[in-house]
């Protein structure tokens, strides 16, 4: 089991301001590897002729998670963060993982669009000056298996 485990420092986290494929670049220095979570929501349906007078529940929709991709800081990193949160639209994410056992020519890809809000968190004086990229994941989550 342990020779099909993906170290996190073998993906590739990347964006695009518009999704294109020769947009997506690298984002340098991140240390996170952001993949939202899905949370459905669940809608009580319960009614006074429920059988057996237990509560029944019915799908509604589905949120995605927020989440922080942790990078270390660049001015470069951060005016670009920043004009991706001025616009006003999501931007699009692909984290890439490495080829595993049975693939020959891509590894899992998971694709998902976010708006960005970059922030400099506080930091002590050992430690490294980063900066925070908190995504809110807009729409659906893809994942395309590996080939």
């Amino acid at each position: 089991m342990a020779e099909n485990v993906i170290a996190g420092d073998l993906a590739d986290i990347e964006w695009s301001p518009d999704g294109e494929e020769a947009t997506f670049v690298v984002i340098k220095g991140c240390k996170t590897v952001g993949i939202p979570e899905e949370n459905p929501e669940y809608r009580d349906r319960t009614s006074l002729d429920s059988p057996g007078r237990s509560r029944e529940w019915g799908v509604g929709l589905t949120d995605t998670s927020e989440l922080t991709l942790s990078c270390f800081y660049s001015a470069a990193l951060y005016e670009l963060a920043a004009g991706y949160k001025a616009s006003g639209k999501p931007v699009f994410f692909r984290v890439k993982l490495p080829m595993m056992e049975g693939q020959a020519t891509t590894g899992d890809v998971f694709a998902y669009k976010a708006f960005v809000n970059p922030s400099v968190p506080s930091v002590d004086h050992e430690g490294d000056l980063m900066t925070d990229l908190k995504l809110r994941p807009t729409g659906l989550i893809n994942w395309t298996k590996g080939v």
